[in-house]
């Protein structure tokens, strides 16, 4: 019997990787086809092409092609990953004409999630209140063209998150759509830190405007006024994957974001590190997957929330490293590879 085999095209965040891993452990042979290795997070993944051209990228892309072929399943992270720019039109062709089973992962930005977002149908859009990253983004007639050849080629569109399963529903494509699978994570479980005399508060900043990294700035310096002598406040910026792991250790609360419905791989990697987690995490993030509550420590896009939070947080000290034990098996239980790789594996080939 042939080996079960999936290839995860695209990387964010770790994630691929991880999907790769997760897979792995359930047996299949997996790899993660990162192109770069998601920028500066230099996330070490699987197959990236080589060459610093356009054309030397060409090249570089057209000679993995065997290798992709010797995988059954393509699981593509973003729609974004097989635009032109990257051979992805020729890339889709050749997965079809060999009769690959494709899966659409609906993550990340992409033209359902602005077009549906500026119409005012996802509850607390990131961008509601910030400007685009660019004009037209994701609604230029190639970005429309990309989406709705990869959509209609996939045999099923995976949400992640409830935000991305409530642009994809307003589509044509809505019937390919499964139950939402949560993002997986190849944290490792870390030794829970007790509180020292300072409790170390960070905010990773990264798409600072996308996830209200000014409201949370400006909530941390009132804290920081009014617990000058309790807590000690970092922002990591634009880390390697590697590094940023690395100062999670001295952490104690990590906040991730104040905008959408959810959290995003940070606030994983964070609570496998043993942090308490502010991130909105609200009652559609919990319906959507069937769960009654989570330690993450909700909070909206507005100032006095995280003030509130937090104070409560360093009110009741002693209450904190319960909620890290809770947050880790949180992430164990709904975040690990296998565990994710499992409820995706019933869809493949």
């Amino acid at each position: 019997m042939k080996k079960k085999s999936i290839l995860i095209y695209g990387e964010y965040s770790g994630y691929g990787k991880s999907l790769a891993d997760g897979f792995k452990q359930l047996g299949y042979k997996s790899e993660v086809f990162s192109f770069s290795g998601d920028g500066f997070k230099k996330i070490n993944s699987g197959l990236t092409l080589s060459g610093e051209t356009k054309l030397q990228k060409y090249l570089s892309i057209i000679k993995l092609i065997p290798t992709f072929l010797k995988f059954k399943n393509i699981i593509i992270i973003n729609p974004e990953f097989v635009s032109r720019k990257n051979l992805g039109l020729l890339m889709l062709l050749v997965f079809k004409l060999t009769r690959k089973r494709i899966i659409l992962m609906a993550c990340g930005d992409d033209t359902p999630f602005i077009k549906y977002g500026l119409e005012g149908l996802i509850p607390n859009w990131p961008y509601s209140d910030i400007p685009l990253p660019q004009k037209d983004y994701f609604l230029k007639e190639k970005d429309i063209v990309t989406n709705n050849l990869v959509a209609s080629f996939a045999f099923k569109i995976i949400p992640v998150m409830y935000d991305y399963r409530v642009s994809w529903e307003q589509t044509k494509f809505k019937y390919k759509l499964t139950e939402t699978i949560p993002l997986a994570c190849d944290g490792q479980l870390q030794p829970i830190k007790s509180v020292n005399k300072k409790i170390v508060i960070m905010h990773g900043i990264n798409r600072a405007g996308f996830k209200g990294s000014e409201i949370i700035k400006s909530a941390l310096n009132e804290i920081k006024k009014i617990y000058s002598d309790n807590v000690e406040i970092i922002y990591p910026e634009q880390l390697s994957l590697t590094e940023y792991l690395q100062v999670m250790k001295k952490v104690d609360i990590s906040i991730d974001q104040t905008k959408s419905n959810s959290y995003g791989m940070n606030a994983i990697y964070s609570m496998f590190s043993g942090h308490v987690v502010l991130a909105p995490a609200n009652d559609l993030f919990l319906n959507d997957i069937n769960l009654k509550n989570s330690p993450i420590i909700k909070i909206k896009n507005t100032k006095e929330s995280i003030i509130n939070a937090l104070t409560i947080l360093i009110e009741n000290r002693d209450k904190i490293d319960d909620i890290k034990k809770e947050s880790q098996n949180y992430a164990k239980n709904i975040h690990s590879p296998m565990v994710v790789a499992k409820q995706i594996e019933k869809y493949l080939i």
